[in-house]
């Protein structure tokens, strides 16, 4: 079966688990690598927190290391739930690696939860990893199967914190450096102060400067930023 992203949106190509933010010192980005890799027992893994707080990019980032390592991987949006039939889980213990996101999705839908408790089950018994991100901790999901909320809780699980504005500064300015532009401190702090502060929403920002300083062969200014925020459309055009 080859690897697979189902995603609610596309994720920027810079989203890996190294340039997962404080990634040095991350438990979580550790603990993917070990059971990965083979260096820990490949038990079952469990992110929650608020939205901003990087879940989505490390189950991205981890479909990514596995195809690195030559493993097959699929990733599936729980949100998208309703389009699919719970079947779509039948058989992905054949994988090394399945992700999904966003489980509180299925809070109120009983046959959902008895098909991922079933898959964990295999995934379980065939050694593969199973990483399984929600915004709270399982006991405060809603979920209606009790024996998935135990499964649920077995799990290493991770508690991802939302980024302080300094963080996020210090982030937006790696994703500048990845992407060849120097992103000046006044800069990050005026794009923190005057624009939406999630990151997602900040790089899609920081991509739209990137190509105005290309066809501008101008660099980030707080006035050139102010000019492209204000009329971004010429600058889509001319790209």
């Amino acid at each position: 079966m080859p690897v697979q992203y189902t995603l609610a949106v596309t994720l920027p190509e810079d989203e890996t688990l190294d340039s997962f933010y404080g990634a040095e010192q991350s438990p979580a980005v550790a603990a993917i690598k070990a059971v990965l890799t083979g260096k820990a027992p490949r038990h079952p893994l469990y992110l929650f927190g608020a939205s901003g707080s990087g879940k989505s990019h490390l189950l991205y980032a981890s479909c990514v290391k596995a195809q690195e390592l030559g493993l097959t991987s699929q990733l599936l949006s729980l949100d998208d739930y309703k389009a699919w039939s719970p079947r779509i889980l039948d058989g992905l213990e054949e994988l090394d690696l399945v992700c999904l996101d966003n489980i509180q999705a299925i809070h109120a839908d009983l046959t959902w939860q008895v098909a991922v408790f079933d898959l964990y089950n295999r995934m379980l018994e065939q050694g593969k990893v199973l990483i399984i991100v929600a915004d709270a901790a399982p006991t405060d999901l809603g979920l209606k199967l009790p024996d998935l909320v135990s499964r649920l809780q077995a799990c290493t699980s991770f508690q991802l914190r939302l980024l302080m504005d300094d963080d996020k500064q210090k982030l937006l300015q790696q994703k500048a450096h990845l992407r060849g532009m120097e992103l000046p401190d006044e800069v990050a702090r005026f794009l923190l102060n005057r624009q939406q502060r999630d990151i997602r929403d900040l790089v899609r920002i920081l991509d739209l400067l990137d190509k105005a300083s290309i066809v501008h062969q101008r660099r980030l200014t707080i006035p050139f930023v102010k000019e492209i925020l204000t009329d971004p459309l010429p600058i889509a055009a001319n790209a």
